[in-house]
């Protein structure tokens, strides 16, 4: 049952993506706001299949900083699912993300045009320096930012000592000097990490949550943040994770 699910889902969610970014690419030569509907249109695809073909709803917890309000979203990565939800649920902030998806065929186009940030990770300090002036750029623009602290994709349960929180989010919480907006959730036990079958049966809510946390505002030091952003969101994660399993 859940290969025919997913194999239904997998078909709604990655021919819509193609065929809506393939007929919308004149959208690109548009203002922002377009290209902001045409990932809402993205969204819009992801959820409804979780709901017809799932069975599974979405619970989001907290309060969504203010559009006109420049901060930095720093989110817990688990799966595909945060990177498609999230960019609508904060109206596409300027993602950081490796180089090379923005050499992806046609998607990559999109990338480029939300304001995205690229990141090239063995260029050490260099890539650092490059990330800071975009954004401080995005900062400039109002845009607000979005980043993965982890830099990949963790399945639950894998501790940070196994895949560590990177200096690249205190960076940009350094030069930008905005707020930053901490964000777990517990969508990799329905989508794990490269897996064609979904598990909506290890939601007993039957819902992906999502849960937004307070503000840390800026001037920390980077000990001090990083223990302290790596602390709300992990904890914050594992409860929402544990609390599918009672």
């Amino acid at each position: 049952m859940n290969f025919l699910r997913s194999f239904l889902f997998n078909i709604q969610f990655y021919i819509g993506t193609s065929i809506l970014v393939t007929i919308c690419l004149p959208c690109l030569l548009f203002p922002r706001p377009v290209v902001i509907f045409v990932n809402k249109i993205w969204c819009l695809i992801m959820t409804k299949g979780m709901k017809w073909w799932l069975n599974t709803d979405i619970i989001v917890i907290g309060k969504i900083p203010s559009k006109n309000k420049v901060v930095i979203y720093a989110i817990k990565h688990q799966s595909a699912w945060e990177t498609v939800f999230c960019t609508d649920l904060f109206s596409m902030p300027s993602i950081v993300l490796k180089k090379a998806l923005i050499f992806l065929p046609v998607i990559g186009l999109y990338f480029l045009r939300s304001g995205a940030i690229p990141i090239t990770r063995d260029q050490g300090i260099n890539a650092l320096k490059k990330m800071g002036r975009n954004a401080k750029r995005a900062v400039k623009e109002k845009r607000s930012m979005m980043i993965f602290p982890q830099g990949t994709r963790v399945s639950p349960g894998v501790s940070t000592k196994e895949k560590p929180y990177l200096p690249g989010v205190f960076f940009l919480y350094s030069q930008t000097k905005v707020p930053v907006v901490p964000v777990a959730h517990n969508a990799g036990l329905l989508w794990p990490k490269n897996s064609f079958i979904k598990y909506p049966s290890r939601l007993k809510s039957k819902s992906v949550t999502i849960k937004i946390l307070p503000e840390i505002q800026p001037g920390l030091s980077k000990i001090e943040f990083l223990k302290k952003l790596e602390t709300i969101i992990e904890n914050s994660s594992n409860e929402l994770i544990k609390l599918e399993s009672k």
